[in-house]
Parts: C-alpha cells; structure tokens; sequence
C-alpha cells in the first residue's frame, strides 16, 4: 500500500469518526437527526440534516488535524452551492414550512483529543423566492 493511499484511508476513517462526534454533539444540544449523508444525484450530498424546534439545520462536517485553515473557509463555493441546491430540494419536500439554516461543524485534532467548533448560520443561501 502506498503512502498516498494509506493517507487517505487515514482521512477517510478521521472523517467518519468526525461525524460521529458531530452527532453526539448535536444530540447533546438536542437536536434530532433528519438524515445522514443525504444524497440527491450523482453531485449533491449533505453530510448531516438535523432538526430543532421548527428550524432545519443542514450542516457539513469538516475533520482538521491541525488548525490551519479556518472551518468555513473548508466549505468552498461549490460545495455551498450544492447544500443550497440540495437544502431547496429537500425543503420543497416537505408538508409543512420550517426555518432553515446552513451550519459548518469542524472537528480538529486526533480522535482521542479533539475540539468542536459549531457556525451556526456560516452562509446565507442565495434568494430564491421558492421557501
């Protein structure tokens, strides 16, 4: 196995366990999970959809071992153009209306000594008209 494979094994298996920490903050802060790792198409997934009260958190997930680079800028363009198209479809779904926001979550470090930093409302989707 080569180094650049065993690395991304290594990223692939941090960020799983990233997520697992995301979901038992979010639990802990009484949020409920909607879905993980929607998927809409070949292009479009959302790591976590979760709810509180009447407000639809869709939030990405984002494991750092060091804290060179800032959560949100971890979330490019491209990547908040495919929440906000996949967060539109999701909601044009439901019966009722709900609130809706775009959260990051980065957890940093190893998976035995880490932090959590929670964006609450880290970008704000481009008008639609359509929510």
């Amino acid at each position: 196995m080569t180094d650049k494979v065993k690395q991304g094994l290594e990223n692939l298996k941090w960020g799983l366990k990233a997520e697992e920490i995301a979901l038992e903050y979010f639990y802990s802060h009484q949020y409920s999970l909607r879905e993980r790792r929607w998927k809409c198409g070949n292009a479009i997934e959302i790591d976590l959809i979760l709810q509180k009260g009447f407000t639809i958190v869709f939030a990405e997930v984002k494991a750092r071992r060091g804290d060179y680079e800032q959560a949100v800028d971890a979330v490019d363009k491209n990547k908040r153009t495919k929440m906000v198209r996949g967060a539109d479809i999701y909601m044009s779904k439901l019966p009722i209306q709900f609130q809706y926001r775009f959260d990051i979550i980065a957890i940093t470090g190893t998976e035995d000594e880490y932090s959590i930093e929670h964006l609450e409302d880290a970008f704000l989707p481009p008008l639609n008209g359509r929510w």
